[in-house]
């Protein structure tokens, strides 16, 4: 298997929206993840996550199903992190171009 590619301006983006979820739960955010944890049978490890950590689909879906926001209502917090990370035309594939260069 290959070294896995980092977008780091996306990974980056993912983990500050993750953070300010996190935060925005008022220090319940634990006992929560336990309860979660107990019912779905999942930990979550949300700490990892909010440190440049790269994520998966499928543990961004759960992440995002913990926090109650869809998946849709995330990647858009993400493109409001950072501009970059919207489509644009004239900068297609920069980005991409620049992760695989760092491979």
């Amino acid at each position: 298997m290959g070294k896995q590619v980092k977008i780091e301006e996306l990974t980056k983006a993912i983990s500050s929206v993750i953070k300010k979820l996190y935060k925005d739960r008022n220090g319940v955010i634990l006992s929560e993840n336990n309860e979660y944890f107990t019912e779905i049978g999942k930990n979550l490890g949300l700490e990892r996550y909010i440190s440049d950590h790269n994520v998966t689909c499928s543990k961004l879906f759960a992440i995002c199903d913990f926090l109650e926001i869809s998946l849709s209502d995330f990647f858009k917090l993400v493109e409001e992190e950072d501009e970059k990370l919207k489509f644009n035309k004239e900068t297609k594939g920069q980005l991409v171009k620049k992760a695989y260069k760092k491979q």
